[in-house]
């Protein structure tokens, strides 16, 4: 998957429907570091890997080549260009290995967890804070050769089933539940169960159902507020 141009982003916190690749400012060029701000790349690699819970976890392993990628576009264009090649080789790697397609111009959000290992090609214009993904899930275009404005945006503390496809310009509102299986192609509001082929709300999320946060462990094995 790669970079093209895009128009210029907005600001954070807009509705749902803005035009593709104007969310939450992230233009996906893939010219400039997308990881979450405030944190350096190792604090969110610690923080990932408490979330993931393990050295080896397929996922970890996604998540830190993602943010590896990313980070290095803040690094000047000489020193860039070894990280380049270190990048290239990782990412295969866990294409080869971990059978995880998670590139970097993917913007990913904090405490995302995938889980179990493999065959995750998540291509999405943003995944959310808090987001848990199962194995075997796509997350994509909706036709062969659309623009990579046309991937679909995973808000927040969304659950995703496994071998759930969510595919082409639709966001999945925060806190809701993608069911295994289902083939999500249409917006989703917040608070939904979806479920089905083609993907449907079933019906909304009772409150005591949101327990869609991925409960982040500190070093004495507490969960982290």
């Amino acid at each position: 998957m790669e970079a093209k141009d895009v128009p210029p982003a907005s600001a954070a916190n807009l509705p749902t429907r803005l035009p593709r690749g104007e969310h939450l400012g992230y233009t996906m060029r893939g010219d400039v570091d997308q990881n979450p701000p405030g944190m350096s790349l190792f604090a969110l690699l610690r923080e990932d890997l408490r979330t993931h819970e393990s050295l080896f976890a397929h996922g970890f392993v996604a998540l830190a080549v993602n943010r590896f990628g990313n980070w290095r576009m803040r690094l000047p264009r000489l020193l860039r260009a070894p990280c380049t090649l270190v990048y290239r080789f990782l990412e295969l790697c866990t294409l080869w290995l971990a059978r995880i397609e998670l590139p970097y111009i993917v913007k990913v959000g904090r405490r995302v967890r995938i889980w179990h290992s493999g065959g995750c090609v998540l291509g999405a214009l943003y995944i959310g804070d808090d987001v848990q993904i199962r194995h075997n899930v796509t997350l994509g275009l909706a036709h062969h050769g659309a623009p990579l404005t046309s991937l679909p945006i995973i808000e927040e503390r969304v659950l995703i089933g496994v071998g759930a496809c969510v595919l082409g310009p639709i966001t999945i509102g925060h806190d809701s539940v993608i069911a295994a299986n289902a083939v999500v192609t249409q917006d989703v509001p917040p608070y939904s169960l979806v479920g089905g082929i083609p993907g449907r709300v079933l019906r909304k999320l009772e409150e005591t159902e949101r327990v869609t946060s991925v409960n982040v462990r500190g070093p004495s094995g507490r969960a982290a507020a």
